[in-house]
């Protein structure tokens, strides 16, 4: 379900209306592209007055845009962040059939 509270660009997209200008043209073929990618969407208009906290989000990011970190953090660690270990059994009869698919070696015994 993807939601808009311009009703214009939500009838366009949902093809009650065609594109004329050439700008908006470009955002259409966009939205129809991106649709396809799933099995169904919708698009809905909601009006501003019923959209609150997307409304209030949008205005908060805008108010603090110089503010906010445009830096990105990588953590580098020494050591992964999980452990495996693997017991093997020294007569284990999965041995020469994964050195046989490893490296294309038969056994010697047969």
């Amino acid at each position: 379900m993807v939601r808009g509270d311009l009703k214009m660009v939500i009838d366009k997209t949902n093809g009650e209306c065609g594109v004329k200008n050439e700008i908006l043209k470009k955002y259409h073929e966009k939205d129809v592209t991106m649709a396809k990618g799933f099995d169904q969407t919708i698009f809905q208009h909601v009006p501003r007055t019923q959209n609150e906290e997307a409304d209030s989000l949008s205005q908060l990011t805008t108010t603090y845009y110089d503010e906010l970190s445009k830096e990105v953090y990588i953590e580098l660690r020494d050591h992964p962040s999980y452990e495996d270990s693997v017991l093997e059994e020294p007569n284990d009869w999965r041995r020469p059939i994964a050195r046989y698919l490893a490296m294309g070696q038969l056994p010697s015994d047969k």
